[in-house]
């Protein structure tokens, strides 16, 4: 669509990808000079009116979105039978593809894209929109500030409480879709949920969970097989994410996660101490139902005397006692007369009102804001120390009560050697003082040899980079006479090139063999004829029918010689009717000698060209 203008706005640069329904383009906004991205719905669908109604849906549900981890749509249109969508042009990859290229993330960023994508669902969800289709196609990461985006709302639905899928179809893609979604029933927002932990499990394992020979029988996995984890995987993935995996892929959409909510707060919890065990046993996610009455029985106060009112008191002391006998009762009024027994219990409620009193005091520190259980002890965004150095990070974060705690080094020749890589939590994330931030540490660049890959086939060249580290750039292909097909010409940067980081793309130029060319008859067949056979040259013409051509500082008495040459004596042909003197020269070699043509026109001087086989003549 190079050179294709859409609305007489949307300037189409080159295609960027494709999907189910749509072609995606680089366009440029005229009237706002902005780059763009312009969906295009694919030509077999225009004429479609369910493909053009679910087109429009998707427009109409995603321009009603706005948030941050959403691709917004600025514009939707259509031009003749083109039917287009404008959406923000995000500069970066996608999640397949970085997973493709660095094979498994480490937990903390597995677990950061998965709550930027958690919010753009809880978004969308909260709008009655749901997905239907999360996979890490359908995941961009900005080169910039590694932004995460949900993209290509394409199947995505308004629904409401009572929605189905349509009768006949499953919506989404096999590996990543619901057990619901499998079975075409009743698909609720969790369903996103669903797809978002087979994402994370793909992120952490580099595969997806569920693989087989057919769509068919990757279904009936979801339907049927828990997710389970190696003693391998589960030694590299902690506990804590394992289990929320596994709650996030529950088969059945109850004992999921409901909301995004729900899964943004644990995913919260645990990144301030990963090494947690978070819940031992994945049953205890259940909610235990506790006896009424012994709450009531822990929390009943006991009932207090007014120290004033003495004698309600002692009333009321008397009416909780049992009338057993009548005589007992009158034994125990007079008790109570007794100045000594009132003095008794005036002591033993102070006693008991000291008790209380220190009961609350307690009670107060343990739970009050600034208690020690309380939740909100110091709550105050995480700073941002990336970039800081170890010694200057530590320092800024003992100023806000907060631990530095150091998960991994890795080298990174964007990040000066000991400096901070990432953090976890993220910078703005709400902590509380006592809290650990975990952090990755620059080992510098790491530096390799570059081997020289030069005369060796492609796939070992691809062979001996990857022992060192290094990847395969571009890749150019030319004809070379010398190197057989496949075989590197010549590479860049360099062999034996020094300071070279780890992970650097050397690019290639590999030959593509000898070029086929036509040979000469082939060459002269096709070239149209101008001249019919035997014709008669004037003398003096100089007229040159052959291949090669004359340097040589040639005489000619009757004409000039333009054409090759052929060796010394061949002339011109008998029966050419060419009169002597005419200058013809229909050799096929190249006359470079300094003689002089005779009075018959031949070219008797020295000949440095290749010999040519002379023409015979066929017999009559």
């Amino acid at each position: 669509m190079g050179d294709t203008i859409l609305g007489n706005r949307y300037e189409i640069i080159n295609k960027v990808g494709d999907g189910g329904m749509a072609f995606v383009y680089k366009a440029k906004d005229r009237l706002l000079n902005r780059t763009v991205a312009v969906k295009v719905l694919r030509p077999e669908f225009v004429d479609d009116e369910e493909f053009l109604m679910k087109f429009k849906r998707e427009a109409e549900a995603v321009a009603s979105l706005s948030h941050p981890n959403i691709v917004n749509v600025y514009d939707v249109g259509e031009d003749g039978k083109v039917h287009y969508i404008v959406m923000e042009y995000i500069d970066g990859q996608n999640l397949k593809e970085i997973i493709n290229d660095e094979g498994t993330l480490d937990e903390y960023t597995a677990l950061d894209i998965t709550k930027q994508i958690a919010r753009a669902l809880g978004a969308a969800h909260k709008k009655g929109i749901i997905h239907r289709d999360i996979k890490p196609h359908n995941i961009l990461i900005s080169n910039e500030g590694r932004a995460v985006k949900v993209a290509d709302f394409g199947i995505a639905k308004a629904v409401s409480n009572s929605t189905m899928t349509s009768i006949g179809s499953i919506i989404g893609s096999v590996h990543y879709f619901s057990p619901e979604q499998a079975k075409g029933k009743f698909v609720s927002s969790n369903a996103d949920l669903y797809s978002l932990g087979i994402v994370l499990y793909e992120m952490l394992i580099g595969k997806v969970p569920f693989r087989g020979d057919s769509p068919i029988s990757i279904a009936l996995q979801h339907i049927n097989d828990p997710i389970e984890f190696t003693s391998e995987e589960k030694v590299n993935i902690p506990q804590s994410v394992r289990t929320i995996i596994k709650k996030l892929t529950e088969k059945s959409s109850p004992d999921r996660y409901q909301n995004a909510d729900e899964l943004i707060e644990d995913i919260e919890y645990i990144e301030k101490n990963i090494d947690l065990d978070f819940i031992k046993e994945y049953d205890n996610f259940a909610t235990k139902k506790v006896d009424e009455n012994k709450i009531n029985k822990a929390i009943r106060p006991t009932p207090i005397a007014d120290l004033d009112d003495e004698d309600e008191f002692m009333d009321q002391r008397r009416e909780t006692k049992p009338k057993k006998k009548q005589n007992k009762a009158k034994k125990n009024s007079k008790k109570q007369d007794n100045p000594k027994t009132r003095r008794r219990l005036k002591i033993a409620a102070l006693v008991l009102i000291m008790i209380l009193a220190a009961q609350v005091f307690v009670f107060y520190k343990l739970f009050s804001s600034n208690g020690l259980f309380s939740k909100n002890k110091g709550v105050f965004q995480a700073p941002n120390i990336v970039n800081m150095s170890l010694d200057d990070a530590q320092e800024e974060l003992e100023k806000y009560g907060l631990t530095l705690k150091v998960r991994r080094e890795e080298y990174d020749s964007s990040v000066e050697r000991d400096h901070i890589i990432s953090q976890t939590p993220v910078e703005g994330t709400e902590v509380e003082e006592g809290d650990i931030i975990t952090v990755v540490v620059s080992k510098g660049g790491n530096t390799t040899h570059v081997p020289n890959v030069i005369g060796v086939s492609l796939s070992e060249a691809k062979r001996m980079l990857s022992d060192n580290n290094l990847k395969v750039g571009d890749t150019k292909y030319e004809y070379n006479a010398v190197y057989k097909e496949g075989v590197v010409l010549s590479q860049s940067p360099t062999p034996g090139a020094s300071n070279i980081q780890e992970g650097e793309k050397i690019n290639l130029v590999v030959s593509k063999g000898p070029e086929q060319v036509k040979s000469p008859e082939n060459i002269d067949t096709e070239r149209p004829n101008t001249e019919e056979p035997n014709s008669t040259t004037k003398p003096g013409s100089g007229t040159n029918t052959g291949s090669g051509s004359n340097s040589g500082n040639t005489t000619n008495p009757g004409g000039t010689n333009s054409g090759g040459g052929t060796k010394p004596g061949s002339g011109t042909k008998p029966g050419s009717g060419t009169k002597p003197g005419g200058g013809t020269n229909s050799g096929g070699g190249s006359s470079s000698g300094g003689g002089n043509n005779d009075s018959e026109g031949n070219n008797s001087g020295g000949n440095t060209g290749e010999p040519t086989t002379p023409e015979v003549e066929p017999e009559d």
